[in-house]
């Protein structure tokens, strides 16, 4: 016998109310007034101006893990071509890498900077949760050890266009907002592109690869618990940023590219639909 329509109703009620308790548990987990109070702080903060004087160092950060030649090929060559020349550089190996350490030391360069864990993770043992939190440890670790205004995030196997921190920084100055990003390429298969990035910021509009960040939103960390909201974490992070009040620009502008691992990443089939549909940043109906 099928339910009756009141006996659904109540059950569509019941659901509806499981969903406004598991969405209050995750605020209260994530601690959303506290951090929206420690912004506020923030913005009181003697040197929170500083970010958007002229000339504000610039903390780059990449998460290493088993790099390949992609970081000594995309990665860390995008950082050295930037115009705007007052950053340092912080890398942040996932676990021991003596390899990659020694490779980095040969760059020369006072303002890298080569950091090792002691070992990788933990993250989760499923490969598409650990895929959504892979990388949250070092990142972290990386922002502890900034020294900049800004921190600028960017993956190993990705790269910044050269005007990436200076079309960026001349936002922040001109608007006063604390994250500030821009469009990305998405670099597909036999040389096929689309793009992400968007106003409002929303999951799949938003990456932290083509931003960058207050310093003093520092203490929003990203969360290897993510997953468990099936969120990636660099949208967790961003989602929690927006909860508490942070004030967010975007630069309708390709600042960076993303290159998404074929058949090993679970959004890699959401990029082939998306360029089947909207094509490369600029085409009619894709900006």
């Amino acid at each position: 016998m099928a339910p009756s329509h009141e006996l659904l109703s109540r059950l569509q009620a019941v659901e509806a109310q499981l969903d406004e308790l598991r969405e209050l548990l995750a605020r209260a987990y994530e601690e959303t007034p506290r951090r929206a109070a420690e912004l506020m702080r923030a913005r009181r903060h003697a040197d929170y101006a500083e970010a958007y004087a002229e000339r504000p160092l610039v903390s780059v950060r990449i998460g290493v893990y088993r790099p390949g030649p992609l970081l000594f090929e995309r990665a860390l060559p995008s950082v050295l071509a930037q115009t705007y020349g007052d950053w340092e550089l912080i890398l942040v190996s996932d676990g021991r890498d003596e390899e990659t350490m020694l490779r980095v030391a040969e760059l020369g360069d006072e303002r890298v900077r080569f950091v090792q864990r002691p070992r990788n993770g933990p993250y989760p043992d499923e490969p598409a949760k650990r895929w959504r939190v892979a990388g949250v440890h070092p990142f972290n670790q990386g922002v502890a050890e900034a020294r900049g205004a800004w921190i600028a995030p960017l993956d190993q196997d990705d790269e910044w266009l050269p005007e990436h921190l200076e079309v960026l920084l001349r936002a922040a100055r001109r608007t006063g907002a604390e994250v500030v990003y821009g469009a990305a390429r998405v670099m597909l298969e036999d040389g096929a592109e689309t793009w992400f990035g968007s106003w409002p910021p929303a999951l799949g509009e938003f990456g932290f690869q083509a931003a960058i960040y207050h310093a003093h939103l520092a203490e929003f960390c990203y969360d290897v618990n993510a997953h468990l909201l099936d969120e990636p974490a660099d949208w967790n992070l961003a989602r929690r940023m927006l909860e508490a009040g942070v004030n967010f620009e975007f630069v309708e502008q390709i600042v960076s590219s993303y290159w998404p691992t074929p058949g090993q990443e679970p959004e890699w089939g959401y990029w082939q639909e998306r360029h089947r549909r909207a094509g490369s940043f600029g085409d009619e109906g894709g900006s």
